[in-house]
């Protein structure tokens, strides 16, 4: 098992890497314990669906990540103290790992089982979009979707609402600042009242409304008035927040401004909430013996939820971890959810488990 996280963890898998190295990976396990394997999606965005048997559990994770970025103390699956570091360890390579250890000995007991891989969750989710069209993944008794929660089982999480910001202005001489009109200083009255902004609607345990100014363009030269400004802002909301009805807020509270702007979507999905008290989601909590728990960040559950109502989220290593320097997940942690995902598997083949769980 460790040796598999460290080798899968080392393999390039951001978003301007070759996708079909790390699923290649993951479809020679597969492969080597005899399910049947179907590529889905486009060569940019290529996910892998495995079956064993029929109706089983899906299984569902990313093998994407985002770049590794800087200030490592650590290398790239090092291995102390129990805890495996790397980008995607937590996020969620040491799920992937949990996921196909509990695969294989499912399928060595003849118990049904389904893994759902994607490597473009990070990006686009068009993997998750071309799964939610299967049969599989439509008939479930159960998916799991495999976030970092902790070994908690997760109900809600924020939806996503990407903006792109910008501003226009009036070129002149920076000695001459009054011939102009500075798009930066537009965009930056925009962006404070934008801060400002803090919705109607806030969920009893996700919160209100997040934002992040991403990225901030503008300019070309310092003694030149910039005449044009530009930004990304991530956007997080809580359920029952629409995406439609969030942006139509946000554009009424900016319009009060009184500085010119545009607005559009980058990026808009909703919100998930899922029944705590639903069956699937009771025996797992039962199998993990855990708390529930929410999730800030989005996942593919929005995909799956759409089409099949019993979605749940589980998996080792911490949100908090995610995308951050010295990312790590417990070893520990990873053959528990080895063991919950085998033990909730058979519980759900069971007839009357399954009928509880429909």
């Amino acid at each position: 098992m460790v040796d598999m996280l460290a080798e899968l963890v080392k393999i390039p898998s951001d978003p301007f890497s070759d996708r079909k190295e790390v699923l290649d990976y993951v479809q020679s396990f597969t492969d080597q314990i005899h399910m049947r394997n179907t590529l889905l999606g486009d060569t940019h965005s290529p996910a892998l669906l495995a079956e064993y048997g029929q109706s089983g559990v899906v299984l569902s994770g990313h093998l994407d990540t985002p770049p590794i970025g800087d200030y490592w103390s650590f290398s790239q699956s090092q291995l102390t103290q129990g805890r495996m570091y790397g980008r995607g360890a937590a996020d969620m390579k040491g799920t992937v790992i949990a996921m196909l250890q509990a695969a294989q000995d499912l399928v060595a007991r003849k118990i049904p089982v389904v893994l759902a891989f994607t490597t473009d969750e990070e990006t686009t989710m068009q993997g998750a979009v071309a799964l939610s069209k299967t049969l599989p993944l439509r008939r479930a008794k159960a998916v799991v979707v495999g976030e970092p929660t902790g070994l908690r089982v997760a109900y809600a999480e924020k939806g996503v609402l990407d903006l792109a910001l910008e501003t226009r202005g009036k070129a002149a001489h920076g000695a001459m600042p009054h011939l102009g009109e500075n798009a930066i200083a537009k965009m930056m009255r925009i962006l404070r009242g934008l801060e400002s902004f803090k919705g109607r609607i806030a969920h009893p345990e996700l919160g209100a409304v997040t934002m992040n100014i991403g990225t901030f363009n503008g300019g070309t030269r310092l003694n030149v008035v910039p005449n044009k400004c530009s930004a990304e802002v991530d956007v997080r909301f809580p359920p029952p927040y629409s995406p439609d009805q969030l942006y139509h807020e946000i554009e009424e509270h900016l319009r009060r401004i009184k500085t010119p702007f545009t607005l559009r979507r980058i990026v808009s999905m909703p919100s998930v909430q899922i029944d705590p008290q639903a069956p699937h989601v009771r025996i797992l909590q039962e199998i993990a013996q855990t708390e529930l728990a929410v999730l800030a960040h989005a996942s593919e559950a929005v995909h799956y939820s759409q089409v099949n109502p019993r979605v749940v989220i589980f998996g080792a290593g911490e949100e908090e971890l995610s995308h951050q320097a010295n990312e790590y997940v417990k070893v520990e942690a990873i053959a528990r959810a080895t063991e919950v995902f085998k033990k909730y598997a058979l519980k759900l083949s069971a007839p009357r488990s399954g009928a509880a769980g429909s």
